[in-house]
């Protein structure tokens, strides 16, 4: 009986890391997924540190749409969608990604609307789109990786 047990146990685990395999090759995110979302993101800075509120306010509906759309398309190409901040030891690179914008924000908005200066926010808004592809790419690696490994 206990032979049984731990053989129906490991038939358990070896069918889960077969899902956990299938999944990581079905989780390549396409060759467009981050340079969009760095795109979207470096538009929606320069609207908040240099555009009026109605400025503001389109670039925020307009990047929203855009996010679904990209989303959606995502989910549709891999059939599933993880959240960057629940992807185990691979959200490290979601949270960087997320003090980079903090810091750009910040490089951005000061200066543009205390200051009236345009230059820092169109850098802020380079180092932003940069960032969010070489981070997402790194973040992609680490999810397919983890996946990969036994549970």
């Amino acid at each position: 009986m206990a032979n049984e047990s731990a053989k129906e146990a490991r038939e358990a685990l070896a069918a889960v890391g077969r899902a956990r395999s299938d999944a990581a090759v079905r989780l390549v995110t396409p060759w467009w997924y981050h340079p969009v979302l760095g795109l979207l993101a470096a538009a929606l800075l320069l609207a908040v540190a240099l555009g009026s509120p109605v400025v503001v306010i389109a670039a925020a509906l307009l990047c929203c749409l855009g996010m679904g759309i990209r989303v959606g398309a995502y989910k549709e190409n891999t059939g599933v969608w993880i959240s960057g901040l629940r992807a185990g030891k691979a959200s490290r690179w979601a949270c960087l990604l997320m003090a980079v914008y903090l810091v750009c924000v910040l490089a951005a908005v000061v200066p543009g609307r205390l200051g009236g200066m345009a230059w820092p926010a169109w850098l802020a808004a380079a180092v932003l789109a940069v960032a969010t592809v070489a981070i997402g790419w790194r973040f992609d690696e680490a999810l397919r990786a983890q996946l990969r490994q036994a549970p």
